[in-house]
């Protein structure tokens, strides 16, 4: 008899069988975030780092050169709570002083810039982090989307943006979201925005130039 727990190197649960674990992360946790899938057909298993993952159990193929290649979050639990790595991402909260010195709760390095630049842009009177939800289709399931911020400008229009590394914006789940986001926006007259690395540049050189 096969007594072997599977550890969810996300969050750490203990699961009886393979098929348990794959669907658990699936089910559970983010993808692109949190994990990648291996973009194998005959595999699809979730996973940290396709480059790893080749190497372990597919040493015969090519990585490929585009994709997204490792989740944006990586954690690693062990039975060894000694050997654990910390999650090699920001988290934390900024002080807004355009939200009356509200606590803004980051999860990456990148939501943190766009914070910081939004406070020095004139034209932004406020933002709020992840007010809205969201429904949306995905594989035939209903799921709940919080898109990470709506930013008010001084001319009175609104703005929901999402903030993604450029390598997940070809996720199927990401597209199903921001599909449904960018109706829920057009039907308000908003205007719906992926902001990725370059859109970030743009902001950080626009709030260094209005200093």
């Amino acid at each position: 008899m096969d007594n072997r727990k599977y550890t969810c190197f996300v969050c750490g649960i203990n699961l009886d069988s393979h098929p348990e674990y794959k669907e658990h992360i699936i089910k559970n946790h983010e993808l692109g975030r949190e994990y990648v899938l291996c973009p194998l057909n005959r595999c699809g298993y979730p996973i940290r780092c396709v480059r790893t993952h080749y190497k372990a159990h597919h040493p015969n193929e090519t990585v490929p050169k585009t994709g997204q290649l490792k989740a944006t979050i990586w954690k690693d639990f062990t039975k060894n709570k000694k050997t654990y790595k910390k999650p090699q991402f920001k988290e934390g909260y900024f002080i807004s002083a355009k939200n009356n010195n509200k606590s803004m709760h980051y999860r990456s390095g990148y939501e943190l810039d766009v914070y910081k630049s939004l406070e020095n842009i004139k034209e932004v009177v406020e933002y709020y982090v992840e007010p809205l939800k969201i429904g949306y289709l995905f594989e035939g399931k209903k799921h709940t989307y919080n898109p990470d911020l709506v930013v008010i400008f001084n001319d009175n229009h609104k703005e929901v943006w999402e903030i993604k590394p450029s390598n997940q914006t070809n996720l199927p789940i990401n597209n199903a979201k921001w599909v449904a986001c960018d109706s829920y926006c057009q039907m308000r007259g908003w205007k719906f925005v992926v902001i990725t690395e370059r859109g970030i540049n743009k902001l950080k050189k626009k709030s260094k130039n209005i200093i």
